[in-house]
């Protein structure tokens, strides 16, 4: 991709993250769990854990077209 590419994307995410800051917080909740946003909040020095479960029929991409680039994965 070009710069001026990658430029866009990052703007046009730059826009959503605007949007979803500033969204009714019965909006964000349905957002959140259509998307399959879990939260988890573990009091003391640790900080919150987000995580998105969604089913893999959902998945936009699940495998990658370059194959594993990983030398360390098992």
């Amino acid at each position: 991709m070009s710069t001026d590419q990658i430029d866009a994307i990052a703007d046009a995410f730059n826009d959503l993250f605007r949007l979803l800051r500033d969204a009714d917080p019965r909006d964000k909740a349905e957002l959140y769990s259509r998307i399959g946003l879990r939260m988890t909040y573990r009091p003391g020095p640790e900080t919150p854990l987000a995580e998105v479960c969604t089913p893999a029929s959902s998945r936009v991409f699940n495998w990658c077209p370059r194959g594993d680039l990983n030398p360390h994965a098992r």
